[in-house]
């Protein structure tokens, strides 16, 4: 409580709402494409709470496409070792890409090809 605040004082509730993103949702805005990310194994934050969000956007938005990335091996900051933390940069990296047009990240592109 002392890092938050404690919605017990007016102050406290005040301050809580208002760095709550959940709450702030509001229906039928164009939010923008979003990639909401979580880790199963993280003990700061429990999975359903980035999956409540991800799903109250799905329901709210009438703008770009919103997913969930789930990663059953990570905790928090989804970077437990370097193949996850590689892993979770190319799929934030084609997220990216796919939302900024990049015609080899678009649906029916070829597939890129792999150098060995």
């Amino acid at each position: 409580m002392p890092e938050f605040g404690t919605a017990k004082t007016d102050v406290g509730y005040k301050a809580l709402y208002a760095m709550d993103a959940y709450l702030h949702v509001n229906d039928g805005v164009a939010y923008p494409a979003v990639l909401v990310e979580t880790g199963v194994n993280d003990p700061r934050v429990a999975s359903w709470i980035p999956a409540k969000m991800a799903a109250r956007l799905q329901a709210a938005s009438m703008g770009g496409p919103v997913l969930l990335r789930v990663d059953f091996d990570a905790g928090h900051g989804m970077g437990s070792t370097r193949v996850q933390a590689d892993l979770l940069r190319a799929d934030e990296y084609t997220f990216l890409f796919w939302q900024l047009g990049d015609p080899d990240f678009q649906d029916g592109a070829r597939p890129l090809q792999v150098a060995r």
